[in-house]
């Protein structure tokens, strides 16, 4: 009750925080005439403010949906790698200075080891956000993930040379709105990795990461293949 409560309450205020922002500026152009340009200045801002408030408000749905067991009846056989190369198209459309780059292990054998059983838009969330955050806490904004196959699971690792997590932060990464102290400057709403690790458990995986300050951080997402065993309670 006190963990609802309290993911309440910080839902509320990541809502509220931009809500507050479009309010008091169309509230401040209106006081007054103003000229063509302090208009679409203003314009702009606001149009940034809800997107971000929209984006916000999509991955708390997310998050819901992910803690739902509801989701599991939209499972089907999904390509792995077909999600990749979808989620690195939207963030590179969105961000054109990301680098994300994709390759194969060498126990990659045949496309069958490229397949799990998932909900499609779940999983590309979970590896959207391990592939923007990566880019995003990164100086050359590049990721690089590797699809590593093994006998029973799927690996998919995501590494970067970015600002990296500290070991204080580390244990607390994957709480709802919770950022790490050299993240405060990066924006960020402390959703992303929460419902990473939602994602992941429904789908009867686990994730790993390791991290070092100032050299870079590597998640590793590993996925049951198709009658695998449930990876959350092994």
């Amino acid at each position: 009750f006190n963990m609802q409560k309290n993911f309440i309450a910080n839902a509320s205020h990541e809502l509220r925080t931009p809500l507050t922002a479009i309010t008091g500026q169309l509230e401040v152009i209106l006081m007054k005439e103003r000229n063509e340009e302090e208009y679409r200045e203003t314009m702009t801002s606001v149009l940034d403010d809800m997107k971000s408030l929209n984006n916000t408000s999509n991955r708390l749905l997310l998050l819901a949906q992910a803690s739902s067991e509801t989701s599991k009846v939209d499972f089907n056989p999904t390509r792995i790698d077909d999600l990749l190369w979808q989620a690195q198209q939207e963030i590179v459309k969105r961000n054109p200075d990301y680098l994300i780059e994709v390759g194969f292990s060498d126990t990659m054998e045949e496309e069958a080891q490229l397949t799990v059983t998932g909900n499609d838009q779940l999983l590309k969330t979970a590896v959207g956000n391990l592939m923007e955050n990566g880019c995003k806490y990164s100086n050359h904004h590049k990721v690089q993930v590797l699809i590593e196959p093994k006998k029973k699971v799927l690996h998919v690792h995501f590494s970067d040379n970015g600002i990296g997590i500290s070991p204080n932060d580390l244990k607390q990464i994957f709480e709802p709105f919770h950022r790490g102290s050299n993240a405060l400057g990066y924006k960020g709403h402390g959703i992303g990795l929460s419902l990473v690790d939602r994602i992941v458990q429904l789908h009867g995986g686990r994730i790993e990461v390791t991290s070092e300050v100032g050299k870079g951080t590597s998640f590793k997402l590993i996925l049951p293949y198709p009658n695998g065993e449930n990876l959350t309670t092994a």
